[in-house]
């Protein structure tokens, strides 16, 4: 009564595709790294996975998002240039 040969592969794929952390706060999300975006809760395009429980997640973290429009990364080619005008909009939010 050995192990069945289907067991060692379900091992070595779930090794290569983890379970996907929140990209606020660090906790385990219920998806793993290759599941499709387009059918996660709380996915966030550019960042990554965000908590499924936000509510739990943003009071227990200190890190903050803030949205950028598609608009002004497109029309700010120069990555210095963008950098200022998101730390501007960074700080505008803070007050």
């Amino acid at each position: 009564m050995g192990s069945s040969p289907t067991s060692g592969t379900k091992i070595i794929a779930m090794q290569n595709n983890p379970i996907d952390k929140c990209v606020m706060c660090g906790k385990d999300t219920p998806y793993r790294f290759n599941d499709d975006v387009d059918t996660r809760i709380g996915y966030i395009e550019g960042a990554g996975q965000g908590c499924y429980q936000s509510q739990i997640c943003n009071q227990e973290s200190n890190k903050q998002l803030i949205t950028i429009s598609g608009e002004l990364i497109y029309s700010t080619p120069n990555d210095q240039e963008l950098g200022k005008k998101v730390r501007g909009i960074y700080w505008q939010n803070k007050k």
